[in-house]
């Protein structure tokens, strides 16, 4: 989005800042919509969870679009061809999640630490210099045919990411959810009562018999939900306010491990280069656990070669290790 577009949404900021009188109380009514209805202030609380950020990242985020909205920073950029603000942005979330998502193994950490200093260092010019010849060996960089692990997810679908109760079972995607209910023989749909709320729900037979009846943990949008009835159940499709993954369908049940289920969305939803860079980090997550290299280090390794003997190197006319760089 250009500069001049974000002019459109002036009048609707201007009323938020006259209503609050202060910049302060602009900043609370901004972050508070955060807060109310998405999930910027969520910590995932497993890799796989696809919602919010990663400790610290969020707060990161603001300090970086803070900066880059600075007008001297614009100043410095005078006579300079500027990317779009939508590709500043990509940049901004793509390299600050990039920061916050690698991972060291413990493992790796504790075994490095146990050793002593001479035998560590005998390892990293060995073992780990030939791991990294060998990657440069076979792969440049990150190798673009990479597929990630497949992760295993549940079989029914009635209970996808949900759960299968007496009266009913229920299934959900980060958006929606989905509610099947055995009805009794013969029962037609003029013969139920369904009453979706935006924080209840409520199916009844006419005769007065209730099958749930039941507050909803968080709200939906009652006027995108609805229900139909095929094969003696009953179908009710009900549509989240907010994106985010619940651990239970009514108030009353019992929650569910989130930390089981399929959290993941998937990547051909996501713009290209995103696709590729999420590619790239769970391959160096494969790596680092396999104390492997991963592209960065990989590319560093590449640049280093190319100036070890380059003219003006204190290097120049040894044999290549870079664990002398490392060392230092």
């Amino acid at each position: 989005m250009s500069d001049n577009n974000m002019e459109k949404y002036d009048d609707a900021l201007t009323s938020i800042l006259v209503n609050e009188k202060s910049i302060l109380g602009f900043l609370s009514s901004i972050f508070n919509f955060l807060a109310r209805r998405t999930d910027f202030y969520y910590v995932p609380e497993n890799k796989y969870e696809n919602m919010g950020f990663p400790p610290g990242v969020a707060e990161e985020l603001v300090i970086k679009v803070l900066r880059s909205c600075d007008p001297k920073n614009y100043n410095a950029q005078e006579g300079v061809n500027k990317p779009p603000r939508s590709e500043i942005n990509n940049e901004i979330m793509c390299n600050t999640v990039a920061e916050e998502v690698e991972i060291i193994s413990e493992e790796d950490v504790t075994t490095h630490n146990e050793l002593p200093e001479q035998e560590s260092k005998g390892r990293n010019k060995n073992s780990k210099d030939d791991k990294f010849e060998k990657q440069l060996t076979e792969k440049n960089t990150f190798p673009e045919d990479y597929e990630p692990p497949v992760i295993q997810v549940q079989k029914n679908s009635e209970s996808y990411n949900g759960a299968v109760k007496e009266e009913y079972s229920w299934s959900q995607t980060i958006m929606e959810l989905d509610v099947t209910i055995k009805l009794p023989p013969n029962i037609k749909s003029k013969d139920l009562q369904v009453s979706i709320n935006n924080g209840d729900i409520c199916v009844q037979i006419r005769n007065g018999d209730v099958i749930i009846k039941d507050c909803l943990p968080y709200k939906i949008k009652p006027g995108d939900s609805f229900w139909s009835i095929s094969e003696g159940k009953l179908l009710i499709h009900l549509e989240k306010v907010q994106e985010r993954w619940w651990d239970r369908l009514l108030s009353s049940e019992e929650p569910i491990d989130l930390n089981k289920i399929d959290a993941s969305r998937p990547l051909d939803e996501l713009p290209e280069d995103h696709i590729a860079k999420v590619r790239e980090l769970q391959w160096n997550q494969e790596q680092k656990l396999k104390g492997l290299p991963t592209s960065n280090e990989i590319r560093n390794i590449e640049i280093l070669k190319k100036a070890w003997n380059a003219e003006g190197s204190p290097f120049k006319g040894k044999e290549f290790d870079p664990s002398v760089i490392q060392m230092q």
